[in-house]
């Protein structure tokens, strides 16, 4: 048997087993996890995140292990379902449900993969509590050296897939002044009532925003409006979310599924701009969204004015108008408007085509220019993730209760602004001057990190020393004669090279990238074929 070796538990290595069990080839594939409890991964674990921090589901969209989010929790007894405020008629593919609540079903389905893998005459052994410190290519086999709670390991394997997943710096900085990280969640609850800065305005923001509303005071629903009251002893608690535009997500809205088909940005036109070449290839199809915005929604496109028509003035002008109406003091509004789209089942057409239209965008990736590259960074990839960052109607129903109640604010750093320590406190330069803050916790969300990053000291050795990314099928250049392979697709690594990789889609799409090379090789050795 050819031996596989699954660094990580969560959606990655999830997506990677699911693939891997379609070989008739058997396998013997060993998964470490160095968490007590496997199948969930980052953030969908109990005891990391709570039950209010919310994720959208839209289980339609969620590539299944075995079977769809929807179907999963229809099969489950009432009991499990009231445990988590649902009912039987509260299930649908559009709902956002608790982040934890995720995690049981994917560790449910994780479970139910190795079960089909063992009955298809796969050898799978889940590993945890089992940490990987090192991976030791030699001209034999690869091996994964680690520690657990009876010692020391070290095993060899003819294949290993790195899905570590995400990685928060427990102690992160900024210009060297320590923050807080969120992870794991008693970081946050923990905090004392005192003035806090949450650096970030996006969902991973609002969960922090949310999750000290909970500790130190409690939420109240009466009459369709929610409020918050403060509990004993916190009534010196203040919170200042700090943002770089001074911008809040908007509230999620109503949009057909399946998606109304694009007219313009559709993929047969991105794949034949690709085919003319890398010159002016990013221009070419921005004009292309530009015509479908024109087309799908002529009254928002023109509001922005001439400028929109490029790339950089687009984004200028998207920010601009964001700015004035998705700060806090318009968030009442924007919920209005969003949950008025459900009663109505009415589309924001700007907003559909950017959400279904900027994932054709994905494809050109490996295509761009070194200065297109950047262009995409520094200007499309913050609309696109400013509009697909949609947030439950709860958690703004929650933020604008904080609000009201006196506790909450939201302020824009200053352009070039320093943090800095000031004696007990973290100053942040912000356009409101140099504001103080007891504590900042960082809720930026996952950064991409080089292969240099990467916590397998041994692995990185040995990889060329002006390797920066990595493409597909995400197979690292080792120095060794081995057959052996090791392939990447350790979140952090992954996003410096494909921004729209945090998605489950989206770790379904690369981790079968990586294991079909895998398979390929296996096949062409034994020269039997693969289930379909």
């Amino acid at each position: 048997m050819r031996r596989i070796g699954i660094i990580g538990s969560g959606p990655m290595a999830g997506y990677s087993l699911r693939q891997l069990i379609t070989s008739q080839t058997p396998l013997s594939i060993t998964i470490f996890e160095a968490d007590a409890v496997a199948g969930c991964g980052m953030p969908y674990r109990a005891g990391i995140n709570a039950d209010e921090m919310y994720c959208n589901a839209f289980s339609k969209e969620i590539p299944i292990y075995t079977q769809r989010l929807a179907f999963w929790l229809k099969d489950q007894p009432d009991s499990f379902l009231h445990r988590w405020g649902l009912a039987q008629e509260d299930i649908n593919s559009r709902s956002f449900y608790p982040r934890v609540l995720l995690g049981e079903y994917l560790q449910a389905e994780f479970y139910a993969l190795c079960a089909k893998g063992r009955d298809g005459a796969h050898s799978i052994t889940v590993l945890t509590g089992h940490r990987v410190n090192d991976i030791e290519p030699n001209d034999t086999a690869v091996h994964c050296i680690g520690a657990n709670n009876d010692g020391h390991f070290k095993l060899a394997f003819d294949d290993i897939i790195i899905a570590t997943g995400h990685d928060w710096p427990s102690v992160p900085k900024i210009d060297g002044v320590e923050l807080v990280s969120p992870w794991p969640y008693s970081n946050v609850t923990q905090l004392s009532p005192k003035r806090i800065g949450i650096l970030g305005s996006s969902l991973s923001a609002i969960d922090v925003l949310v999750a000290l509303g909970l500790a130190h005071g409690e939420f109240h629903e009466s009459n369709g409006r929610t409020s918050w009251f403060v509990a004993d002893g916190a009534e010196d608690l203040k919170i200042t979310m700090i943002s770089r535009n001074e911008i809040m997500p908007e509230p999620d809205f109503f949009y057909p599924y399946p998606f109304e088909p694009l007219t313009h940005i559709t993929p047969e036109a991105v794949r034949l701009e690709i085919e003319k070449g890398s010159d002016d290839l990013l221009a070419r199809v921005f004009a292309l969204l530009v015509k479908e915005l024109r087309a799908t929604d002529p009254a928002y496109f023109s509001a922005l004015g001439s400028q929109a028509d490029s790339i950089e003035g687009f984004c200028a002008a998207y920010v601009k108008q964001r700015k004035e109406l998705g700060g806090l003091r318009a968030l009442r509004e924007s919920l209005k408007v969003a949950v008025q789209t459900f009663d109505d089942r009415t589309t924001q057409g700007y907003r559909c085509t950017l959400l279904h239209g900027h994932e054709n965008f994905e494809p050109l990736l490996d295509h761009l220019n070194e200065e297109d590259m950047k262009t995409f960074h520094d200007h499309l990839a913050p609309v696109f993730g400013d509009c697909y960052a949609a947030i439950p109607h709860i958690s703004v129903e929650r933020v604008l209760a904080l609000y009201d109640a006196g506790v909450l604010d939201l302020v824009a750093t200053q352009e070039g602004g320093k943090f800095s320590r000031e004696k007990d406190a973290v100053a942040v330069d912000t356009v409101d001057g140099i504001q103080c803050f007891d504590v900042i916790v960082d809720a930026r969300g996952q950064p991409s990190a080089s292969l240099k990053d990467l916590k397998f000291a041994t692995l990185s050795a040995q990889l060329p020393k002006n390797m920066i990314g990595i493409s597909a099928p995400y197979r690292l250049p080792l120095a060794t004669a081995s057959t052996s392979r090791v392939y990447c697709l350790a979140m952090p690594q992954i996003l410096s090279v494909n921004p729209f990789a945090q998605g489950l889609a989206n770790c379904a799409a690369l981790s079968k990238v990586a294991v079909d090379d895998i398979l390929l090789h296996l096949e062409v050795s034994a020269a039997i074929p693969r289930v379909a």
